[in-house]
């Protein structure tokens, strides 16, 4: 088990504190003052932790034992010349501390990697990154079984009307709950430490791969742990505006790749509360381009203060698209049906 820090506490993060597999959390840094001090297990609403947010980073370093630092910041993170500065710094402490650094960044790759890689050989220690441009060649031989093969194991893809919609929250609680042998093929950067077969991160790989990428892992899952079903994680959201570059990143264009490419039997369709009336739009575009079935729709309440607001909203939601919904953590009593939706007929 691997003792890691996380260095800076965005979505991802969220996600390894709920869900990490064969990692400890020891420690966890953020550069943002009102995060100082605050119990990171509570500020998402998990449980409360022994484990306390610090804006100082050395001092993290110097006061735990740990193997590895994981550095979550991604997309606009990067953007603010502040953090780029402050990140560079605090990775170049960590590898020469001799601790293994893994990015989630998926900018820096190349010249700056080459400098990381560099300065981490010199202490002993390995930069590594999420961001892997030519990582789709590892997965054609098995994409081109699939084009020949085609799929025997079913797959549910978890997709989404934009970010933060819920996706991978619902795809892990189900992975946890399903009693079936699953398999799961992820696309966040941090999929590796929360149980996923394989990782495809199709926003660095050449527009015409990512797709073929995302139905290789499946096939190669499929091949090697003979699962009874694979859930597939996607990103953004199906209708994402490139424009929206605070929201969406490489827009629409990468969600339509892992859907196509992961060639579902059943989808789940995720979603913020205040998208829940952009659904039957999104619902009639599934229906036009794929012959999966959508088993169900999530809807990520966070933000609604009282749970009986999302309770109406899940019953309302259903009775407008006629789709079993749920929200995963205010109405717990709709998991089993929702697990059941999931499976289908696995055998």
């Amino acid at each position: 088990m691997k003792r890691i820090v996380i260095h800076h506490f965005d979505k991802n993060a969220h996600a390894m504190l709920r869900f990490g597999e064969d990692i400890e959390i020891i420690g966890v840094y953020d550069e943002r003052e009102e995060y100082s001090f605050k119990d990171p297990g509570e500020l998402i609403g998990f449980r409360k932790t022994t484990l306390k947010i610090s804006n100082d980073f050395q001092q993290i370093i110097e006061g735990v034992d740990a193997d590895m630092v994981v550095t979550c910041g991604e997309g606009l993170y990067f953007t603010k010349p502040k953090n780029v500065l402050d990140w560079t710094k605090n990775v170049i402490i960590s590898l020469q501390r001799g601790l293994d650094v893994y990015s989630m960044s998926k900018i820096f790759y190349g010249n700056s990697t080459r400098f990381f890689k560099d300065v981490a050989r010199m202490y002993g220690a390995k930069f590594m990154e999420a961001s892997e441009p030519e990582g789709y060649l590892k997965y054609m031989p098995f994409a081109e079984e699939a084009k020949e093969e085609g799929m025997e194991i079913p797959v549910v893809t978890f997709v989404g009307t934009s970010m933060n919609s819920g996706k991978i929250t619902s795809l892990l609680t189900a992975k946890q709950l399903l009693d079936l042998k699953v398999g799961f093929v992820g696309t966040e950067p941090s999929s590796i430490f929360v149980g996923a077969d394989e990782q495809v991160v199709p926003e660095v790989m050449p527009t015409m791969r990512g797709a073929q990428a995302v139905l290789g892992a499946v096939k190669k899952v499929e091949k090697e742990k003979k699962p009874d079903l694979i859930l597939v994680s996607s990103q953004t959201g199906l209708l994402a505006s490139v424009k929206d570059i605070k929201e969406a990143r490489a827009g629409a264009i990468v969600a339509w790749q892992i859907l196509l490419g992961s060639e579902p039997n059943r989808i789940v369709l995720c979603t913020k509360a205040k998208n829940v009336p952009e659904l039957k739009r999104h619902i009639s575009l599934l229906k036009m381009v794929t012959k999966a079935k959508i088993v169900s729709i999530v809807i990520n309440g966070k933000g609604i203060s009282k749970a009986e607001k999302i309770r109406k909203l899940v019953k309302k939601t259903e009775e407008m698209t006629g789709i079993h919904t749920l929200d995963v953590f205010a109405t717990p009593e709709r998991i089993p049906e929702f697990l059941e939706l999931l499976k289908g007929e696995h055998s």
